[in-house]
């Protein structure tokens, strides 16, 4: 299956084409926040040197979140726009998934990505699994829950970054590589053909976690 993935969840971002789940090409968004202007040419841009008419998609995948509104409503109105004039399935990805399954460990994961200020999304997987929902949290109190409870983690995810070194400091966490931390079109692409079985064109909203947070 021809797959194309959009990932506009965060500042920066990126479109992929996968097939069968082996990435063909990938293009970046390199200029912060400009996901309206920047994704559909990034998206031609793709597919001119991928060699593959737009036509040919079989199914195009979309990070629904958690992350930037404005991101995740540009990349949600994109894909649905294209899905429509291809008539192509739409399958929408969570974000927190995306990077707890692109880590591939198998022990305790927090995946962070940013939200406004100093507050994170933060999700946790014991192991590979859903421990509870996404919340927004600031990031002092975060590094407070995972010094207290003292147990071995890794923490994934662009919003890791900023508490790196205070996570470093904790000889049980683990932070992922910089590059790991980066949200990943590929990925966005690859599981959502893996867990593709129904268009979800019609359906599909943003993952916003509470209305406050809907404002950033």
């Amino acid at each position: 299956m021809l797959t194309l993935g959009l990932e506009t969840s965060e500042a920066l971002g990126g479109v992929a084409l996968c097939r069968d789940g082996v990435l063909l090409g990938e293009v970046a968004l390199e200029e912060p926040l400009r996901h309206a202007e920047a994704l559909l040419p990034a998206v031609e841009r793709l597919l001119g040197e991928c060699a593959v008419q737009k036509t040919a998609i079989e199914l195009v995948c979309v990070n629904r979140g958690p992350g930037s509104f404005t991101g995740l409503r540009i990349g949600l109105a994109t894909a649905k726009g294209l899905c429509q004039a291809l008539e192509t399935p739409l399958v929408g990805v969570d974000g927190t998934v995306v990077l707890q399954t692109r880590l591939g460990v198998g022990g305790s994961v927090c995946v962070v990505v940013p939200c406004r200020l100093d507050l994170v999304y933060a999700c946790w997987f014991v192991p590979r699994r859903r421990a509870g929902p996404i919340h927004v949290t600031p990031r002092s109190d975060l590094l407070e829950r995972i010094s207290r409870e003292g147990k071995p983690l890794w923490v994934v995810g662009s919003a890791a970054e900023p508490m790196r070194q205070d996570l470093e400091l904790m000889p049980w966490v683990k932070v992922a590589s910089e590059g790991m931390n980066r949200p990943s079109a590929e990925w966005v692409a690859r599981l959502g053909e893996e867990g593709y079985t129904e268009d979800e064109l019609y359906g599909l909203e943003p993952a916003y976690v509470d209305g406050v947070t809907a404002e950033a």
